[in-house]
């Protein structure tokens, strides 16, 4: 998932803080007989506190899942404000000494019940209105649908975890026992276990949808097997969000930015299946009333989306349906002017320097080069 991040709409650096802390967290629970404790204490007590973490993280994860940016906001650090506070009124002695902190542990419970509660609302919120119930979203869209499965998972499992988080502090509350949320470990371990089962399950969350895809083709495309088929490019779009110029892009960009991979596949789509660019003048105007949006939309798309311009991409994608057609067997009763039109081109000259440019192949020479 690291290495792949780029790519990897499933991951961010707050998933790698919840796993990693609720690994340390298992582990010493789990390592009583190998005397881990006599160096790590934060298995019960006061250290526990910082377990409260993964809460958070839990909601920031969330939050740059579906709102993707290239960089962290620093602000996100105002999330352990509480956490701060809850371990300094329980080390502060002038507090945890005072009669009207007699009941420490119940406040400790009641605190961290509204802590969870209200992280609980506020993923709950952000994924019903940017994922669960998204109306306005294209058809056909793979990658969303992978990530709403996901979130809906995940949550479910968040959900269950902070039930039983809290029922284990009430336990440890009424029988007197130091706080820790671990007398119910057993169960909390199920649930993670549940998690970790599924990402290692889930090739698209550990690759993310792009990585997943070339390693697949890697094994059953014989089109890039052959040593005879040229290698065109097709990692142009680019998901992160561009540096927008002035006031309408940045406005285009809340309106998408929850859309861009759905943008992006049904573009791919229309190229591929629809074959759009057969029109030879075809433009961002018709790819846009296919899809149903207006035209600023796909201009922004190619503006900050994707690596080449909206010419170039058409232009790949008439060389990559003229391969097609010749591959299938199109020439053996048409003629290469034929291909030219057929694919979109106004005549077989820009046709030429188009397959040239695109595969570094002339056309005579690529169709000799595929012969037995």
């Amino acid at each position: 998932m690291i290495t792949s991040y780029r790519s990897n709409p499933f991951y961010n650096a707050f998933l790698l803080l919840v796993i990693t802390i609720i690994s340390i967290r298992f582990l010493i629970h789990g390592s009583y007989r190998l005397g881990l404790q006599d160096y790590f204490t934060p298995d019960e007590g006061i250290h526990s506190i910082y377990y409260l973490i993964v809460v958070p993280s839990f909601y920031l994860y969330y939050k740059n899942l579906v709102l993707p940016n290239k960089t962290y906001d620093l602000r996100s650090l105002k999330h352990l404000i509480f956490i701060g506070f809850l371990y300094f009124i329980n080390t502060n002695p002038y507090i945890t000494e005072s009669s009207i902190f007699q009941f420490l542990p119940v406040i400790n419970f009641t605190l961290v019940g509204i802590f969870i509660l209200f992280y609980l609302t506020l993923i709950v919120r952000l994924l019903s209105k940017n994922i669960w119930f998204k109306k306005d979203l294209l058809i056909n869209n793979t990658q969303f649908r992978l990530v709403k499965n996901w979130t809906i998972y995940l949550f479910t499992h968040n959900l269950l975890a902070a039930i039983t988080l809290l029922a284990s502090i009430y336990a440890e509350v009424c029988s007197k026992s130091s706080l820790s949320g671990k007398s119910m470990a057993v169960l909390l371990l199920l649930y993670w276990l549940f998690i970790y089962f599924k990402i290692l399950t889930a090739p698209e969350i550990l690759y993310g949808l792009p990585i997943l895809n070339k390693k697949i083709l890697k094994f059953s495309s014989p089109i890039e097997d052959s040593k005879h088929t040229p290698l065109l490019k097709s990692d142009h779009w680019v998901l992160e969000i561009g540096n927008q110029k002035n006031e309408q892009d940045l406005k285009l960009q809340e309106k998408m930015m929850s859309n861009i991979v759905s943008y992006t596949q049904e573009v791919d789509r229309l190229s591929i299946e629809e074959h759009i660019f057969r029109n030879p003048k075809a433009s961002p105007t018709d790819v846009a009333n296919k899809l149903g949006v207006p035209t600023s939309h796909i201009v922004y798309l190619f503006k900050y989306h994707s690596s080449i311009s909206f010419s170039e991409y058409r232009m790949h994608s008439r060389i990559k349906d003229s391969i097609h057609l010749i591959e299938q067997g199109y020439l053996k009763t048409n003629t290469l002017e034929s291909l030219a039109y057929k694919t979109g081109f106004a005549s077989y000259n820009p046709f030429f320097s188009a397959f040239k440019k695109v595969t570094s192949y002339s056309p005579q020479d690529y169709i000799k080069s595929i012969k037995p």
